[in-house]
């Protein structure tokens, strides 16, 4: 693990209610990014205690943000980068997470042009894909 529950908001621009993930586990270069989150009953994006898709793709784009933020931060950058979602494409649900549930979520850089990355995320829960997609991420 690169980055605890206790130290993930030093990488990322989120705040709470709106936190997706808990710890960041990978980012490079070559293996891209890979982040956990335990999802809590109190999460601002359950009803029904069904997680919404939305806060699926929520999750992915800080998957970005935290891989792209400590990166980032091994170069001497101490804030967290604000990044935007460009775009979603290639959009595939195939399950739902609950309260309680593991996501482990994993992200790669396809190709990166000036501040505009596309990547191709993926978030899973007991090892069962439950959304993939693809995002153009805006770096500010």
């Amino acid at each position: 693990m690169l980055v605890s529950k206790k130290n993930i908001l030093n990488i990322i621009p989120q705040r709470a209610p709106f936190v997706m993930i808990d710890k960041l586990l990978v980012a490079n270069e070559v293996e891209g990014f890979k982040t956990s989150f335990q999802v809590q009953q109190d999460n601002v994006f359950i009803e029904n205690n069904i997680v919404s898709e939305g806060a699926l793709i929520e999750n992915v784009a800080q998957t970005c943000a935290a891989g792209f933020g400590y990166v980032s931060q091994q170069k001497g950058n101490n804030e967290p980068q604000l990044g935007f979602i460009g775009a979603v494409s290639k959009l595939k649900v195939f399950g739902v997470a609950k309260s309680n549930d593991e996501l482990i979520t994993k992200v790669s850089v396809l190709s990166t042009f000036d501040r505009v990355s596309l990547i191709q995320g993926e978030v899973e829960c007991d090892g069962e894909i439950l959304l993939e997609c693809q995002m153009k991420i805006v770096i500010t």
